[in-house]
């Protein structure tokens, strides 16, 4: 053990000033609690100095791991900084100092192809065991399995390997440790001899797989020297929770969150740059549509054949069919309300008699097969009507059941039949693999848990349209028009080249095809540009002269340039390779002798620096959290030379026209993903900070992209597009209101928007009516009163009794009209109804245990939108950020489209008295019976949907529930799907205060 002081970093000093937010985090740390401490701050806010401020702050000897040698770097030159003794800090595994920075991958080094072999055989021993097997018998099956299938043994091993290699941290250190290769045992063992007792991990959102494993394992045997070592990981954004293994990884070795520093607070204090989400929305290019569209009618023509004839066919008959069961007595529905004009029967309400007719029999089937499974019969009552519509069961069918059905209904279709009467039977092997090379051939994948979309066709080749490369060009053209000389873009690929071409469709797509085609575009070619990767560097022949001569000055190398066989007007550069180029090329980007630089995200989306970037385009398929945090990361640093930057930071995604054949729209699905942890000024409300797709389309333009996606053919791709409406900078830096105060504080909402202030939240609601109510009574009152006296008392003045008569019939209208206004000015009261809307709600959720009971009711605040509508955001601000998110989630469900809920409200309907029914049947003559989704949180299960119904006819308005689970209501839920979402817009959102 190393004789050094206790803690030789208590001596190490920081001669600058701290953040405010930099200084907190330090504040609200203890460096001694024994726990780990986990901070999330994003590019730019310094988590370098915070990492080892926290690890002087401790004072013990500490090793740091970085992902990259470049990362490692900076930790070196940072550290050094801070120790100002250069001995202090190394990064050479064979000799470590008071701080020693190393990379992950030193460490984490595994000792065979296949190092949890072992681990993998007792997983399986325990799983056979599991089935009733005796332990030895396991042990001797596995054996003989491994002789006479080698095959099978070997494909079991290695699966079961990829499953422990990600649950490994629930297994032993010392098994763990001994599939690392001997040099990492040799470093772990030299780093526990040094006295190591600070980890820090920097971009630890790395930490999904192995690399979090060895590093559990080596604070394992810290702590078995009896030291309690302190671990800080440090990243600019978590990882996904959608593994779940490797998340529970992740989060055994860090915990929870202990800080956060999001990016807006570290805009608002001026050290980052303010900065816009941008979206270049294009079409694929003719001869992509065509290609596509063959796709699609193949796909179509694969799929519905499964169905048309033999075992697939008899499969859609049984799931309307299903056997015959002993049936259930008959069920009052307590959700009916007082007899209404069209009685809707109950599923399994229908009692068989003894010669029940064959039609009787049908109902009976289809009414069991909807009342089990309402979505899967509903595909298969869809498919059963297209391939045999002759069928006397099509008949028995309602008309709205008798359609095509969706692309999603026929892969569900197809994923049961599958599961259900394939996979089970050992004699259809064949057809299990047919289908399995069928659907794999259009990206879908059939495994033993169903049918899930993978990578197909359609994705790659929206993914890398060539219209994208395109897109890229006219954004560096409308960029340079704004910016002029001080243009600075980082454009950035998946691929150098794209690894699946079809049939040379796509040509050589990735960051390769991507700077051709911006070296002879006719918007971008006198641009200054470079590509970079890790295997070549181009320029074009147009600014050879200029560019070769400064590249090779910064490289201090002599260079030359070769033709490029696939493109005559670029030249290879020759010897440039390397991460001298990057270097190299960020000095060229900064003195502005290039303009462009062209990469993949392998090179540049993590732990590249150029503060002089100010316009990223994003031509990537990644969507992940951390991918396109990271990737935003590299535009937003200060500019030295630019005190007054901000920067643009533009996505492109591929749209199909609504006059596609395909459904289908992968690459705009991929835009929410990639938006969906991001922050970003609101596009309708710059003055705010909101995370996801509306910093980056405001609501025209989502509106179009839902148009789009909806296939209505009015719409268009053009309407999405924000290239021709880039708001100035000047106006985006005014916006974020730097250096103002802030609250540091995320708050979910829910907005609902309406086209237009004519159309009526609803046709009335409960005050409404209690108003008319009391109008009519008192005009009754006051003309019986007026009827009493003329008889009763003789007429004054010779007023005849008719005179009487006719002013109590004028006062009885004139109350009347009042009421009636006033019910119909209460009915168009949207901030009233969306208060009792969202205050039933939040106590629905509340009740049914879904978010914690809070005295405080939801707040409403109402503004107008440039069209004349209305715009209704709901918010919970006393509630826990999670409880939030699932209120707005609630009140997005119950606004929005309907799809396939249990239950429907269909409101302005039932309840009360019988002339509060009439009232309301003729203020909503002439319109559609509008409907709402009872939010699936509430109803999951009936007693909450009824209590909710209840709650929202007192509070509300009179509606009917209607619990969606039989044939008979086919058409009562296309009905709701084409008169629900009375909001023009409704969606959930995140923002930052």
């Amino acid at each position: 053990m190393s004789s050094e002081p206790r803690r030789p970093l208590s001596a190490w000093r920081f001669d600058g000033t701290l953040r405010a937010y930099q200084a907190d985090a330090l504040d609200r740390v203890d460096v001694d609690a024994g726990g780990p401490v986990h901070l999330v701050a994003p590019p730019g806010a310094g988590k370098t100095l915070l990492g080892l401020l926290l690890a002087v702050r401790r004072g013990r000897r500490t090793v740091v791991f970085a992902p990259t040698t470049a990362i490692r770097a900076q930790w070196v030159a940072a550290a050094r900084g801070l120790a100002h003794d250069d001995a202090a800090v190394s990064d050479d595994p064979s000799h470590p100092a008071d701080l020693t920075a190393l990379t992950y991958q030193a460490v984490s080094v595994l000792d065979a192809a296949e190092p949890f072999a072992a681990l993998a055989r007792s997983r399986w021993i325990d799983e056979l065991v599991g089935d009733d097997r005796p332990l030895e018998a396991a042990a001797a099956w596995l054996d003989a399995l491994g002789e006479t299938n080698p095959a099978a043994y070997r494909r079991g091993i290695r699966s079961r390997s990829r499953s422990v290699r990600r649950t490994l941290a629930r297994q032993d250190a010392a098994a763990l440790t001994a599939a690392l290769h001997p040099r990492a045992r040799e470093l772990m063992d030299r780093l526990v001899e040094e006295g190591v007792e600070t980890i820090v991990l920097d971009e630890c959102h790395h930490l999904l797989d192995h690399w979090a494993l060895v590093v559990a394992a080596l604070v394992a045997r810290l702590r078995a020297e009896g030291r309690e070592p302190l671990v800080v990981g440090l990243t600019a954004t978590l990882p996904s929770p959608d593994d779940a293994n490797e998340y529970d990884n992740y989060v055994s070795l860090l915990g929870e969150v202990d800080l956060e520093v999001p990016v807006p607070a570290v805009v608002r204090e001026g050290d980052l740059a303010p900065y816009r989400e941008l979206v270049h929305a294009v079409e694929p290019t003719e001869e992509e549509r065509a290609f596509l569209s063959a796709h699609a009618a193949a796909l179509d023509e694969a799929l519905r054949t499964t169905f048309a004839v033999g075992a697939g066919r008899a499969y859609l008959r049984d799931a309307l069919q299903p056997p015959a069961t002993v049936p259930a007595p008959a069920r009052v529905d307590a959700l009916a309300p007082p007899p209404p004009a069209r009685a809707i029967r109950s599923a399994g309400a229908v009692e068989p008699d003894a010669a029940e007719p064959d039609a009787a029999a049908i109902d009976r089937g289809l009414a069991e097969a909807f009342s089990a499974d309402f979505a899967g019969a509903e595909a298969a009552a869809a498919m059963f009507s297209q391939v045999a519509p002759d069928d006397p069961l099509v008949e028995r069918l309602p008309a709205v059941a008798r359609r095509a059905p969706t692309a999603d209904e026929t892969i569900r279709l197809l994923g049961r039949y599958a599961l259900e009467r394939i996979l089970p039977d050992p004699d259809r092997e064949a057809d299990w693999k047919r289908l399995r090379r069928l659907l794999g051939d259009f990206g879908y994948a059939l495994t033993d848990r169903g049918v899930r979309r993978t990578r197909d066709p359609v994705d790659t080749v929206l993914a890398s349209s060539l219209a994208k490369d395109r897109g890229a060009c006219d954004i560096l053209a409308v960029e340079r028009a704004q910016l002029g000389d001080r243009l600075r873009a980082l454009v950035v690929t998946d691929h150098v080249t794209h690894g699946n071409v079809h049939g040379g469709l796509l040509g050589s797509a990735g960051a390769v095809r991507t700077f051709s085609v911006l070296s002879t575009d006719a918007a971008t070619a006198a641009l200054r540009a470079i590509l970079v990767t890790s295997s070549t560097v181009r320029l074009s022949v147009r600014h050879a002269d200029a560019v070769l001569p400064a590249l090779a000055r910064e490289l201090g190398a002599a260079l030359d340039t070769a033709p490029c066989a696939d493109d005559p007007a670029v030249l290879e550069v020759r010897g440039a390779t390397g991460g001298g180029a990057v270097g190299a090329v960020s000095r060229l980007l900064t003195s502005g002798e290039i303009a462009v630089v062209v990469g993949t995200r392998g090179l540049f989306g993590e732990g590249w620096d150029c503060p002089a970037v100010n316009t990223l385009v994003d031509l990537t398929a990644v969507a992940t959290p951390a991918a396109t945090q990271q990737l935003r990361g590299r535009s937003l640093r200060l500019d030295p030379r630019w005190p007054e930057k901000v920067a643009h930071n533009w996505t492109v995604t591929a749209i199909l026209p609504p006059t596609s054949s395909l459904s289908a729209q992968p690459d705009a699905a991929r835009l929410r993903r990639k938006h969906a942890r991001l922050w970003g000024l609101d596009a309708d409300r710059p003055g705010e900070v909101v995370r996801g797709l509306d910093a980056a389309l405001d609501r025209d333009r989502r509106a179009a992209l839902d148009a789009v996606l909806a296939g209505d053919p009015a719409a268009s791709v053009a309407a999405v597009d924000a290239l021709g409406a880039v708001p100035a900078r000047a106006d985006t830096r005014a916006a974020w209101r730097i250096g103002t105060p802030y609250v540091d504080r995320e708050e979910a909402s829910v907005r609902v928007e309406q086209r237009s202030r004519r159309a009526p939240v609803f046709s009335t609601s409960v005050v409404a009516a209690r108003a008319l109510g009391r109008g009519l009574g008192g005009s009754v009152a006051i003309a019986g009163a007026a009827v009493v006296l003329a008889f009763f008392l003789p007429a004054a003045g010779g007023v005849p009794l008719a005179a009487i008569a006719a002013v109590t019939g004028t006062v009885l209208s004139v109350s009347f009209a009042a009421a009636w206004r006033r019910t119909r000015r209460q009915s168009r009261d949207a901030p009233a109804t969306m208060e009792r809307i969202a205050r039933v709600v939040w106590t629905a959720l509340s009740e049914s245990g879904r978010v914690a009971a809070l005295p405080a009711a939801p707040t409403v605040e109402v503004a107008g939108v440039d069209d004349g509508g209305i715009r209704v955001d709901i918010r919970m601000p006393r509630a826990d950020v999670r409880d939030q998110r699932v209120f707005a989630e609630a009140v997005e469900q119950l606004c929005g489209p309907i799809r396939s809920p249990r239950f429907v409200l269909e409101v302005n309907r039932g309840g009360g008295s019988w002339w509060v029914r009439r009232v309301l049947e003729r203020a909503g003559r002439g319109r559609s019976r509008p409907f709402l989704a009872v939010p699936e949180g509430i109803g999951r299960r009936r007693d909450d949907a009824v209590r909710f119904h209840g709650a929202w006819q007192v509070h509300v308005g009179p509606a009917v529930l209607h619990e969606v689970s039989g044939p008979q209501n086919l058409a009562l839920i296309s009905e709701a799907r084409r008169s629900g979402a009375f909001s023009g817009a409704t969606r959930s959102m995140v923002r930052w205060r």
